[in-house]
């Protein structure tokens, strides 16, 4: 009776701890029977993967409160471009995940049909979001991008001495075989940044259309005018794994004319130690003649000196003296005659003729003393035409810059009328050596000889 009793006892608790569940589980189940939660529920591509054409997409949806056995699901209806490859359901937090795949044909904003199901004898319509499809990148030759902030492979417009900062990237790539670029004339480049291009495996397996970065550089055109995007030399794998040349983007570059009272807020990376004192401040061209008066003294000193190039005149010499003198300037320095490079070709030339002469005549004495002497007349008309090739140019109030931008500090003023020579230019720059100073001023600021 006892034993009766007991097993009596235990059949009435799990009777009750069953209607228990029941009484539980049914609220929630009974929530997926509603209209208003089907209306809210949508079929989305999973994350992590590239939505392109000719792969499989895979989409899905989670129906909440609901069992896998209790629902049904159709096979999708296929539209033109768009195929159904496969379809599954599963178990998922409390609910039942639907996963359908499907391929694109071609490239496109898409809506696949409807996904119906049958949950309790009850039939309802799960919606598919718009999914736009682009090219898949298997299929593609790598690309090169130039990025400049938000914008790429935009045609650009800036003013000369400005500085353009852009980031080379590649698309559709999985390694980088080679790398490099040429120096753009007039103008001043800097690499920056260099990001490392690896993991290539992880590429290998997922396919994706997102740009990768190569490397950052900073470049400062200095001569107005229209000119074509600096040139790289890149070599690169696709997805299919051949390798290609990368082709650059067509952009083309506008430099306008510098005004003295044009802004120019930004800074190289040669002058960022003096950011502090230029900050907020209207950066503008200098201004090298402080006066009519100054300009009009550089052009006739320059003028008085092309004049002395070209003659041997003593009276010459002395007239531009005497106004150097008047003015307070150096006027001991005297200009490299070009005559003497004619002269010294023909003395060249004689002693050549001479030196055939005599070997014709068999003057072997006389023939080792022309041969020195020509010796000695080839070291002279190279020495002429070195010091012919030479360039001067007269101060017109120039400053001195450490690096060819107008935002640089200042390294000194050359007062108007003073000799200069000139290293080098680039673009609207001369590279200068005044005395023991060097530096570049612009070429407004020099009269050359």
């Amino acid at each position: 009776m006892e034993k009766q009793r007991i097993k009596s006892t235990v059949k009435s608790f799990r009777r009750l701890l069953i209607l228990l569940l029941l009484l539980i589980t049914q609220p929630l189940f009974s929530q997926t029977l509603t209209s208003a939660v089907f209306r809210e529920l949508r079929i989305t591509p999973a994350e992590g993967q590239t939505l392109c054409v000719n792969s499989e997409i895979k989409f899905q949806v989670i129906i909440p409160y609901t069992l896998p056995g209790q629902i049904e699901v159709s096979m999708p209806q296929e539209k033109e471009d768009i195929s159904f490859r496969t379809l599954r359901k599963v178990e998922s937090d409390g609910g039942t995940k639907i996963e359908i795949w499907l391929t694109f044909d071609k490239t496109g904003t898409y809506v696949p049909s409807p996904l119906v199901v049958k949950i309790k004898n009850s039939r309802r319509q799960i919606l598919f979001e718009p999914v736009t499809i682009g090219i898949n990148p298997k299929e593609q030759m790598p690309l090169c991008v130039i990025l400049r902030g938000n914008e790429r492979n935009k045609n650009i417009t800036v003013t000369a001495g400005q500085k353009i900062k852009f980031r080379v990237c590649l698309q559709y790539a999985t390694q980088l075989v080679h790398f490099s670029w040429d120096i753009p004339k007039d103008s001043i480049f800097v690499q920056g940044k260099v990001y490392d291009f690896t993991e290539i495996k992880q590429r290998e397996k997922v396919v994706t259309n997102e740009l990768i970065p190569v490397c950052d550089f900073e470049w400062t055109p200095l001569v107005p005018g229209v000119m074509d995007f600096p040139s790289f030399d890149i070599k690169a794998v696709a997805y299919s794994g051949e390798k290609h040349n990368v082709a650059m983007p067509k952009i083309k570059v506008t430099v306008l004319k510098a005004n003295s009272s044009a802004n120019d807020n930004a800074l190289s990376s040669f002058d960022a130690a003096f950011e502090s004192d230029s900050e907020g401040q209207e950066q503008t061209l200098p201004v090298y003649a402080d006066s009519v008066e100054a300009q009009a003294i550089a052009v006739k000193i320059a003028e008085l000196r092309r004049i002395e190039r070209k003659s041997f005149s003593i009276k010459v010499r002395r007239q531009r003296m005497e106004y150097e003198k008047q003015l307070g300037l150096p006027h001991t320095q005297k200009e490299f005659c070009n005559i003497w490079i004619y002269l010294s070709a023909v003395l060249a030339a004689g002693v050549t003729v001479l030196l055939i002469i005599l070997i014709y005549k068999k003057r072997r004495g006389w023939s080792i003393l022309c041969g020195a002497g020509l010796v000695c007349a080839v070291i002279l008309l190279i020495y002429c035409i070195v010091l012919g090739k030479r360039q001067y140019g007269i101060s017109a109030g120039a400053q001195v810059f450490s690096i060819p931008e107008a935002s640089a500090t200042v390294k000194s003023e050359i007062p108007a009328g003073n000799r200069v020579q000139i290293i080098s230019d680039s673009g609207i720059w001369y590279f200068i050596r005044f005395g023991e100073t060097e530096g570049w001023c612009t070429k407004e600021g020099l009269i050359l000889i």
